[in-house]
């Protein structure tokens, strides 16, 4: 994953949240934060997704079933401000994590 430092941006990283289960008269979108580095709004992103995919380890059989639960359940986050820089890839990154977790569960 490429990431990128927020020297040259002037503006700061807003983090929002997609999210299906809000009720249809609000908006599915939910700001998280605003931040000054992209780092710090990649860690936002990042604990989004880890925050699910903890909630469903003792569930899940499988990192394929831990994908499948997040694109199904998960909320997405986003982060806006990088210029259309490819800063953070959340499907990347979900792959990444359920694999892991799924390893260090199996390891148990």
């Amino acid at each position: 994953m490429t990431t990128y430092s927020s020297s040259n941006c002037s503006q700061k990283f807003s983090v929002d949240v997609f999210s299906e289960r809000r009720p249809l008269s609000e908006s599915p979108w939910l700001h998280i934060g605003e931040f000054e580095d992209l780092n710090q709004a990649i860690n936002s992103c990042k604990k989004v997704v880890d925050d699910f995919l903890s909630s469903r380890v003792n569930v899940a059989e499988s990192a394929d079933q831990l994908v499948a639960d997040f694109l199904y359940h998960g909320d997405v986050p986003t982060i806006s401000g990088a210029e259309n820089l490819r800063s953070f890839d959340v499907y990347e990154y979900l792959a990444e994590r359920s694999s892991q977790i799924h390893n260090l569960k199996g390891s148990n």
